[in-house]
């Protein structure tokens, strides 16, 4: 039987109470400890039953599930960001930034399918664009902290779709948050073709699947949770997922709760 390919997430912790300058991590003071996390989007091969299955759930659950599961660290007030158009594929080259900027916006202010207040009172400001390069390599290392936050494209390995550093200091706080997005092995689209088929990927259910992890989101279940953004898998030409169901809006209010 022929096997589907769905994008799968997983998350890496790669440091932690260090400083990481040029790769090498150094000794820090307590105020100033810096902690990195890494996030990749990747494409797995998943059997075509689990597939239909899934597709196949009676009850859209986007609004009813409010499951959740946080991380350690939290944007709090202005998070700004810019914009490394280099390499920007065809397709997507003079629509990528708007989607990126949207689905920031989306995660910022807690927009969702659901009818819930987007009220939250987060910024992701765009800040321009830039010749910096997002601090993530070929290889998945964050390879330092530079104080910016790009999002870029660049090859990535086998099976990744985009990768994500972000830097939290001791009070948990982002600092920086560093995004790559393969510009080699996948074809994008924003605004979804008609009769979509294929190895087509939305970049904007990407990107607020992302920015979520930036927020300080992590994974929910593939299964029980498979209509919320940060469910971690999720079908070549799907859009269904780039507001926020109930559970990732659930995660960001405990988060700026704290």
């Amino acid at each position: 039987m022929r096997r589907s390919p769905i994008v799968t997430l997983a998350a890496v912790a790669l440091a932690a109470t260090a400083v990481v300058a040029g790769g090498q991590p150094a000794p820090a003071p307590e105020q100033d400890q810096v902690r990195v996390v890494g996030h990749g989007l990747t494409i797995s091969e998943i059997p075509e039953a689990h597939l239909a299955a899934l597709a196949a759930q009676p009850v859209d659950t986007a609004c009813t599930d409010a499951t959740y599961a946080v991380k350690t660290w939290k944007v709090s007030g202005t998070w700004t960001w810019l914009y490394n158009p280099e390499g920007a594929p065809a397709a997507v080259k003079d629509t990528a930034l708007a989607a990126i900027t949207t689905a920031g916006d989306t995660v910022a202010k807690g927009v969702n399918r659901c009818g819930l207040a987007a009220n939250f009172t987060t910024v992701y400001k765009y800040g321009g664009t830039s010749t910096v390069k997002p601090q993530v390599s070929a290889d998945l290392t964050c390879t330092g902290n530079d104080g910016k936050s790009v999002s870029g494209w660049g090859a990535l390995p086998p099976k990744v779709l985009a990768y994500t550093c972000t830097y939290f200091n001791s009070k948990n706080v982002v600092i920086a948050s560093d995004m790559l997005i393969d510009n080699v092995a996948y074809t994008w689209f924003t605004t979804k073709p008609d009769n979509c088929a294929g190895q087509l990927y939305d970049l904007e259910t990407t990107m607020a699947h992302e920015r979520l992890h930036t927020a300080g989101l992590a994974h929910v279940d593939q299964t029980k949770n498979a209509a919320q953004t940060m469910t971690p898998a999720s079908a070549p030409c799907d859009t269904s997922r780039r507001l926020l169901g109930a559970g990732d809006y659930a995660g960001l209010k405990s988060l700026a709760g704290k």
